[in-house]
């Protein structure tokens, strides 16, 4: 009986260890849209703007001076 429970003790252990071995942690896909309440043109506080007032990751100026808010897809 004993040898049972210890080779399905270890059965387990082994399942749990291959289990944890298996899970592979991925990061977000993020997008990039225009953002909705900016206006003017962009010259620097478009991170703040979109963290703020739009709840979004961040956000940034491009080249066209426009603030663009990341966001997860």
């Amino acid at each position: 009986m004993e040898k049972k429970s210890l080779a399905g003790l270890c059965f387990l252990l082994l399942v749990i260890f291959v289990a944890q071995e298996i899970v592979v942690q991925t990061e977000a896909k993020t997008c990039e849209n225009l953002a909705d309440k900016y206006r003017g043109p962009c010259f620097g506080g478009c991170d703040h703007h979109c963290k703020t007032k739009e709840h979004l990751l961040s956000g940034r100026c491009r080249d066209d001076f426009r603030c663009w808010c990341t966001r997860n897809c």
